[in-house]
Order: structure tokens, then sequence, then C-alpha cells
């Protein structure tokens, strides 16, 4: 079990993602402080930001999956990061039976 869990903007557990071990890359909630920083100063200058943070943080949105309403969207498809094309489709379909 991992300890202190934090997920980021995207829906992903920061402790699975490569940046989080490698880079020591620090994330949240689009809409806590560490990220809207993180994107402010392109993390720190490295230069080194993920996009999905960057448009969360823009739209003001905790989660992408959860809050934006235009979850799955195009951006998403063009940097197919971090979700594969199949489970946009499959949360495209299950966001139509909802209605």
């Amino acid at each position: 079990m991992i300890k202190n869990t934090v997920v980021g903007a995207c829906g992903v557990c920061c402790s699975t993602c490569r940046f989080f071990k490698t880079l020591n890359c620090k994330c949240s909630a689009g809409t806590e402080k560490i990220a809207q920083n993180k994107v402010k100063t392109n993390w720190g200058g490295r230069g080194i930001l993920c996009l999905v943070c960057k448009c969360a943080v823009e739209k003001k949105v905790a989660y992408c999956t959860r809050d934006c309403g235009e979850f799955p969207c195009q951006k998403l498809r063009k940097w197919h990061f971090p979700y594969g094309e199949a489970y946009l489709k499959m949360y495209e379909q299950r966001k139509k039976e909802e209605k």
C-alpha cells in the first residue's frame, strides 16, 4: 500500500508516474497551489511541464476526469497522455449512457 497517495490533475496516482519517481515531480489537483506554482514557474524553470496539469490549472478544475465537462477532449487525443484512445472511447460511451 502506498502511504500519502497523491493524485494528479490527470487522475493518475502520482507514485505510478515516471516523473514522480525519476524527477521528483510534485503534483496535485489543478486547483491546488502546488500545481498552480508548477505552471507559473514552468516547473521551477525546468521547462518540462505536464500539459494536463497546465490545462487543469488554466480551466480551474481539480481533476480532468471528474470536473471538466469537456473530458475526454481533443487535447488528450492529440497528446496521447496519460490515456490511450481505447480508454477515451470507453469513457465517451459511458458518458452517453449516463444521459
